[in-house]
Parts: C-alpha cells; structure tokens; sequence
C-alpha cells in the first residue's frame, strides 16, 4: 500500500475532530438534528482550515445510513462498522455526492453538463443528491447565471455546498441565495495540540518548542502545518528538535531575531551584521528571515499596545513576557517605522542581485530611525518656547535625552577648561529643541574660552557692565537684524529660550569693537505705547515676521485714524512683508481691538533722492550711521549673530541714555 500524506490520513472524520471551526460545526449540528437544513451553503476561508473537509462531513451526516434519518454523527471511516455511504464520501467515489472543481470546470457548458443535467436525476442510492463545488469563484460571469435558477429552486433532496478563498469575487445574486459560513484561521496553540495528537500516534518524538514552530509555520491553516509535519519527519525521522525544524524548513529562530532586535535596542550595526553573516552561512533564505522579522516587529507592537496576555500574540513563536520585555525598548512609533522599513526592504530582496547587502542596509537603516523625532513633540516644544518668551520664564526641559556638551568653557565662577552650568544649560537645550538647519547651527553655539556667548532677549548678559577700560558713551549703538523669510526658528541663548524675531533687534552698548576688551550688551529698540501695543497683539497671533518688520521701520505711528509705516529704501523686504494683504488685514483687526475703531493703514518707502537733497546735517548723520555699521560688522558678536540666524544687517542707530 502506498504512503498516504499526513494531511490526508488524519482529515476530520466527525465533526468533533474538526479543530477551531466549533461555531461552524455547532451550527451545522443543530441544523442537522433539528432538520432545519438549507438548500445551499457557502463556505468561505483561507486554504486549509477545513472548508472542504466540513462540506465532505456535511454530506456523510446528510446521507449516513447508521441512522434512518440525516444526523450530526456519521461513520468515522475507521470504524469497521461505518455504513457504505460513509466509507464512498469519504473516499471521494460516492455516485450521489458530486465534487466539482469550479477551477478546471469554470464555463458554462461545464456548469450545464456537470450540474444542470444531473440535478434533476433522483439520488441512486442516498437521501440527498449533493454537489460540492470547490473554489466556486472561479467561475464565469455565465456559469453563474446558469447557475442561478438551479441554485435557487432545485429539486427535492438536492444540497449544493460551494467553498471558496475568495468570496468577495462571487456575485452578490449567488451569495444571497446561500447560508454563509465563515471559517477562521486556526490558532497556533490549537494546531500545535492537534500535531501533538498526531506525533503520539505516529511514534514522532518531537520537543514542545519544535511543535510550536511547526505550527507557527502553518500560518493558521492546518494542512499547511501538517504538510510542514511531514516535511520535518522526512527530515530528522522520528526524533525531532527545534534545530531540525528550522533546517527543513528554513525557519529564523526566536535567539536571531531577538539578537536582531537586541542590536537595534542598543545601536549595535555590528552585531545585527553579524547575524546576516550567520544567515549566510547557514544557507537561511534571507528573504524568508526579512518575513520572520516583519512577524516579530509585529508583535513586538502588538505586546506594547495589549501587553502579554492579548489573544493576538497566539501565533508569536517567543514567549510573551520575553516580548514584553523587549517592546519596552522601543515606542509605538519606533515599531511602526520599523514595519514599515522593513516591509520596503523584503519587498527590494525579492529582485535585489545581491540580497544580503540589501538585508544589512536595511536593518542598518533601523537603527538610525531610532534617531526621528515627532512631528508633535517638535510642535509642542516650539509652543513651550512661545510661552516661556511671552512671559519670561525659562521653558522646562524636555524629555528627549540631552545632546552631550563639547569643550569646556570659562563661564561664571567656573574654572578654565570646565563647562559651566550655563554653557551646559545652552548645550543641552540647543540639542534637544532644534530640528533641520537650525539645530545644527544651535549646535555648533558651544561655549568656548575665548568666545563667550551672547545674552538672549529679555535675559540677563554674561557680563552685565563694561570693563573699567571701556570708554563712556551717552548713546547706544542698535544694531537690527532681519532672518530670512520662512518660519521661524528657535534658539537656545544664555539659557533663555527666544525665537529669531525676538532675537532679530539685539544692541551693542559701544561704538567700538569689544570682542577683546568683554562681552558687549544687547538691548531692543523702545517704541511708542500704541505701536508696543499691536506688535503685542502680533506676538500673541505668532506674527513675528511682522514685529520684525514694524521694528525695523524708520517711523512707526499712529495718526488719528492711520497706521503710518515709513521705511527706508533698503528695507523695502521689510516693506513688502508687511504690505501683504493679510498682514494689512490684521493690523486693521488689531488696531479696532486696540482704538475700537477702524484705522486705515500706509506704508511707504523713503525716496533716495529725496535722501540726496536732504540738508548736511543729514548727510552727516548718514556718514555716522555708515561708520556704526562698518564697526558692527567688524565686532565678532555681531558675526556670531549674522551666521546663527542668517540675517543682514539693516539699520544701524543710536539710542540716546
């Protein structure tokens, strides 16, 4: 006699043995014996969970002839004393129960001879004339409308029993004329159990870890894994481990892929390098391995969302708390990436020439996303510096781990070569709040000896008073700096959080240079009350392009019932900013709030010859203003300031003490 595939051997022979489908049987069962039976049944699921199997079942019950009528317990084809009609079913020869497969019989002659022809021919010998059609959505448009009248009024004791893994492709006019039956995908312990039941009767030694690998490579479907069963048994004979399993199959063991996810907890490339090159030498499917890894993130995702008792790690292959405990390493957000990361790369080895460099730049490519920050902790950061310069409180420091300092500085009461708490303060901050261009350039602003940093709006300067050597002046010197255009930015200064519009009207108290002499002090420009009041109200509506731009104007008032902004010929950017329309349209929004009244608003540009014909105190006042700027390009301060923010400057004026 010839070998018979376990798969076929231990096929469900009673309802009872039919393992995960209870719902489905239990439904099945009481319809039988309460005689409560339908025309035609549809059974829809993934390949091998036992729709042909229930279907061949169904009509063992309909026909057994142990019983004079239809009953939910029929012969068991190894029983000696099962009935004809049972041991014919089961064996696929019965004249009375017809199997069709739809994909080799798929038009509609196959669907008229096979069916329509025989359908009005009375059961030779059984109760119920059934027909079986297996993968039924395979056929055509036409052989369904055949099919159509017949399925919906056929003859007496006739049962039409159609299975597919497709439903979704049947027509809606069949699927309303069938009972429906969804058959699930079975769970990794339930077929482990049933493997077990086979192994003992088989005389299979086989380890429990071995048995739980066999069955997670069944992916749900119980012939898969039976399949797999047979192929490990050809493979080691009838003692069994874990190590033969994942040889014949060409399984990743759960020590691989935690020393994976190990080296991308700890940043390790080198050693998830390392588990390639065992990969490789072992002769595992790469492929197959990037699949296994997908499964692991997967449920890594799973434990931290649900934690180690959730239903849905039935099919993990490592234990639970062990799953645990490694998702506690990462966040939700890191695993997502990492799915979606490694999804991209299995799908590049599918055509990739050299497969291993593909796998180990992709994981490679894991560990340096652990380095993403969100986009909404970066907004709430950017809102918390926002607060902290609207009331002068120093922001809180975030949670994500500070960047680590460079060389040390002279700070206040520090010693020579030692960070201070301030410089450690601005390092820390700068890394940890700054993104893109911004961040880098707020991390090279480490503190050094010889270049101590400036002091931020609205907080106090490292030194507080000019050295006694430094000469007197009645009037200060302002320097006004504009960013580029875009959004702005945020930088981390003496410790104070402020924004590149704040920052941008910063003053040096000394015409002369005083990168030897100290470290000079910045001070903003004063306005009037009433323009105070609407960069105010532009703060408050995150306008600080607009505030930069009020700021750098040359006369800023309001006259009776207008706005007058003048500017001068250089900063006519300044001017075509605040000239926008929907920045014209808040001044007038904010000016009602402020006047209770409508105002109007002008802008305009100082003409150059006006400047030319303008009398020789003018003229002088330009060449003192000319000889500032050249002085504030010159302080390396001010040199500081241009490259951090990017900016020009625009104006250059004295304020009078």
């Amino acid at each position: 006699m010839s070998y018979q595939v376990i798969a076929r051997k231990w096929r469900p022979q009673t309802f009872d043995e039919v393992t995960g489908q209870e719902p489905i049987t239990r439904t099945l069962k009481n319809a039988i014996e309460h005689e409560r039976l339908h025309h035609a049944y549809l059974f829809s699921g993934a390949r091998g969970v036992g729709k042909t199997t229930t279907a061949r079942l169904l009509a063992k019950a309909l026909n057994c002839h142990k019983s004079k009528q239809p009953t939910p317990s029929p012969c068991a084809i190894d029983d000696p004393t099962a009935c004809a009609s049972c041991k014919e079913i089961a064996e696929g020869r019965s004249i009375d129960v017809l199997e069709i497969d739809a994909a080799s019989n798929t038009g509609v002659d196959n669907v008229r001879d096979a069916i329509i022809g025989n359908v009005a021919i009375s059961p030779a010998r059984d109760r119920y004339k059934v027909f079986i059609i297996d993968e039924v959505h395979m056929l055509s448009g036409a052989a369904f409308n055949a099919l159509l009248k017949t399925l919906e009024e056929p003859p007496p004791r006739v049962v039409f029993i159609m299975a597919t893994t497709e439903r979704h492709k049947l027509p809606e006019t069949i699927l309303s004329r069938c009972q429906q039956f969804e058959f699930r995908t079975i769970a990794t312990v339930r077929i482990a159990e049933r493997l077990q039941q086979i192994a003992k009767a088989e005389k299979v030694k086989i380890s429990e870890e071995a048995l739980r690998e066999i069955a997670r490579a069944g992916e749900g479907s119980m012939r898969d894994a039976q399949s797999a069963f047979d192929q490990v048994i050809s493979f080691s004979g009838t003692k069994i481990e874990v190590e033969d399993v994942e040889t014949a199959l060409g399984l990743t063991s759960t020590e691989m892929l935690s020393r994976v996810v190990g080296a991308i907890a700890e940043q390790k490339p080198a050693e998830a390098l390392a588990v390639v090159n065992d990969l490789v030498m072992r002769g595992h499917d790469l492929r197959n391995f990037c699949r296994d890894l997908l499964g692991h993130v997967r449920n890594l995702l799973v434990a931290k969302i649900s934690g180690e008792t959730a239903e849905l790690l039935d099919t993990a292959a490592t234990d639970r708390r062990e799953l645990l405990r490694q998702s506690n390493n990462f966040s939700e957000s890191d695993l997502v990436r990492f799915f979606h990361s490694l999804t991209e790369t299995e799908n590049n080895l599918r055509i990739a020439a050299h497969p291993r460099y593909q796998l180990e730049v992709g994981l490679v490519k894991l560990m340096d996303m652990r380095r993403v920050v969100l986009l909404n902790d970066l907004i709430e950061r950017l809102g918390a510096l926002e607060e902290a310069l609207r009331t002068g409180a120093p922001p809180a420091l975030t949670k994500t781990p500070p960047a680590s300092t460079g060389g040390g500085a002279q700070g206040s009461g520090g010693k020579p070569g030692s960070s201070s708490p301030t410089s450690t303060k601005m390092s820390q901050q700068a890394g940890s709040l700054m993104t893109g261009e911004g961040a880098a350039t707020a991390a090279r602003m480490q503190l050094s000896a010889d270049e101590p940093p400036f002091g931020g709006v609205g907080g106090t300067p490292l030194t507080s008073a000019p050295p006694p050597d430094m000469p007197s002046s009645s009037s200060t010197p302002v320097l006004t700096l504009v960013p580029p255009p875009g959004p702005p930015q945020t930088v981390q200064a003496g410790g104070i959080a402020t924004s590149t519009a704040a920052a941008a009207q910063l003053a040096f108290k000394n015409g002369q240079p005083q990168s030897e002499r100290g470290v000079p002090v910045y001070r903003t420009v004063k306005q009037d009350s009433t323009i105070e009041d609407i960069k105010a109200g532009l703060e408050k509506r995150s306008r600080m392009f607009l505030v930069v731009a009020l700021e750098g104007a040359c006369k800023a008032v309001v006259e009776g019932n207008e706005l007058y902004v003048e500017f001068a010929p250089e900063a006519k950017h300044l001017r075509d900013n605040l000239a926008k329309p929907e920045s014209v349209k808040l001044l007038r929004e904010i000016g009602r709030e402020l006047l209770g009244h409508e105002i109007g608003v002008r802008i305009v540009v100082t003409d150059k010859s006006d400047q030319d014909e303008a009398p020789t105190k003018d003229g002088e006042a330009r060449f003192e203003k000319q000889h500032l700027r050249e002085i504030a390009e010159q302080d390396p301060g001010v040199q500081k300031l241009l490259r951090t923010f990017r900016a020009e400057i625009v104006d250059v004026r004295r304020i009078e003490e």
